[in-house]
């Protein structure tokens, strides 16, 4: 591997990007969010987000490959085998533009169904959106692999840059149709333009970071395929997991409580906690991946050991402030977001206690977020899959159990929390000390020793929210900065061993092969 440093800087430069794309992203889901119930109405708000669950899940046709490419790729890319790199960007793209249409064609069968079986209200409306945002789809699907090609050769960079300005454009234009009167039809109309946007700029992407790229049937391989697909099945039942559990929950609510009931549950309690898993994967995500894949591969053993001691530390830092945030910032927020109703309650508060849950159980997961980097650059994720699969499964029965028994929405908030500590909590962290030959003991007391020290370091930030705290955004704002400009300090004068830190940038910069 030479000239590692090259291939760090675009990483971390990629990750910064995707750190920006998340901040923007949550400004402006803060700022739309509420905007758009208020327009469209519970209903319609809820059925926009079960058409997305719909169209989302056939996302599992990506049956993992799109991960395997960009690992492969990466690998294949820095021994610079640009053939092995063009005949897997091919081979994965024409298995996906075949299998889009595919799921195109499923979701066009459920659009009729819905509408010829008069299976729900609205049938009419609910069909069409399913019909425009399924085109989308297939169109959106093979680009997958054009994403995955430039990650590839570590520009990601590129790619944030990317979706920084195609998440801008859409949230403008969600903005102007909706200001305008437009509904649901000229949401997705407008979704399929932009997409259609993003692919031509995509094309242009691969021709900077890749420019040796083509696009021909005759570098399709079979073996490539299926080499793709044996690494890939166990991303896909990942997937499959997520969607059981997080569509599975609103299925189930939606049945045994209304449909109106999704509206805050989606919104507050898995959005405002996803915020927080989403940014630490900006964080610690494809940038570490890709950069522990290069050196197990070249056989680098003490510095990815290295490096994953440094991560552990970034994720507990990095996530136990969000959890700060989310549970004591919570209640002046979500009123002052929300508002009051006609009633004079704060309908956004509702949902809390359902935040509280799930910002606990993705919090101790997403400390030990590391582990599951590791697994995937040591193709090692199975575990993963198989795991998550029955737990989540487990999660959804015991929440329908509880929603039958009269528990609420909080029970399945609950079982969601339950499922998260038990599987990447315990489950894989154990699983990873074994493949690492250390002691699961030793372990779970570091972590617990990142944790108090980032406990400590909330102190500050704790009296300062008890005094300045209140439900407006100026209060808010300050307040964050000042929480922001204390914990981190903090935390990092009682955590990092100064002689540690310099030794791995030292590695870092040096220019030789590790």
């Amino acid at each position: 591997m030479d000239n590692p440093q090259k291939y760090l800087n675009n990483l971390l430069k990629g990750a910064g990007l995707h750190v920006v794309n998340f901040g923007i992203a949550v400004v402006l889901g803060f700022v739309l969010a509420p905007y758009i119930i208020r327009t469209l109405g519970e209903r319609d708000y809820g059925i926009n987000v079960i058409v997305a669950g719909l169209v989302g899940a056939f996302s599992l046709a990506d049956l993992g490959i799109s991960a395997a490419v960009s690992r492969f790729f990466t690998v294949a890319y820095a021994q610079k085998d640009k053939g092995e790199c063009i005949a897997l960007s091919n081979t994965a793209f024409f298995a996906f533009l075949i299998l889009g249409g595919i799921g195109f064609l499923g979701l066009l069968a459920a659009a009729l169904g819905i509408y010829w079986l008069n299976l729900m209200d609205d049938r009419s409306l609910i069909a069409a959106v399913i019909v425009i945002n399924g085109f989308t789809f297939c169109i959106n699907f093979p680009m997958n692999i054009f994403i995955g090609i430039v990650n590839g050769t570590m520009r990601q960079e590129l790619i944030g840059g990317q979706f920084m300005v195609f998440r801008l454009l859409g949230a403008l234009t969600t903005f102007l149709i909706l200001f305008f009167g437009g509904r649901l039809i000229a949401l997705a109309t407008a979704n399929l333009i932009i997409t259609l946007l993003n692919m031509i700029v995509l094309l242009k992407l691969i021709s900077i970071a890749f420019p040796e790229f083509v696009l021909s049937p005759a570098y399709f391989q079979k073996k490539l395929l299926f080499k793709l697909i044996r690494y890939g099945i166990f991303t896909f039942l990942v997937f499959v997991s997520g969607v059981v559990l997080n569509q599975g929950s609103l299925f189930v609510i939606s049945t045994l409580i209304n449909i109106e009931a999704i509206a805050y549950f989606h919104l507050i309690a898995m959005e405002l906690s996803g915020n927080m898993i989403n940014l630490t994967e900006a964080i610690m995500g494809n940038w570490l991946t890709s950069w522990l894949t290069l050196l197990y591969s070249n056989q680098s053993k003490d510095l990815a050991d290295k490096t994953l001691k440094l991560a552990y530390k970034m994720s507990t830092g990095f996530t136990s402030f969000f959890t700060f945030g989310l549970i004591v910032w919570g209640p002046d927020f979500l009123r002052r977001w929300g508002g009051q109703n006609e009633d004079g309650n704060y309908p956004f508060l509702e949902a809390y206690p359902c935040l509280v849950l799930i910002t606990l159980g993705a919090w101790f997961t997403q400390c030990q977020a590391p582990n599951t980097k590791y697994l995937y650059a040591l193709a090692k994720h199975a575990f993963i899959a198989y795991a998550g699969l029955i737990g989540n499964i487990l999660a959804l029965a015991g929440a329908a159990v509880c929603l039958y028994l009269g528990y609420g929405v909080v029970s399945v908030a609950g079982c969601i929390m339950l499922s998260m500590l038990a599987v990447r909590g315990i489950a894989v962290p154990v699983y990873v000390c074994r493949l690492r030959k250390e002691n699961a003991a030793n372990y779970f007391l570091q972590i617990a020793s990142y944790i108090v020290r980032a406990g400590i370091a909330c102190l500050i930030p704790f009296i300062i929210s008890y005094y300045f705290l209140a439900p407006n955004y100026g209060r808010l704002v300050l307040v964050g900065i000042l929480c922001t400009a204390t914990y981190f300090p903090v935390y990092l004068l009682i955590t990092a061993d100064k002689t540690e830190w310099e030794k791995i940038r030292n590695l870092f910069r040096t220019n030789q092969t590790p």
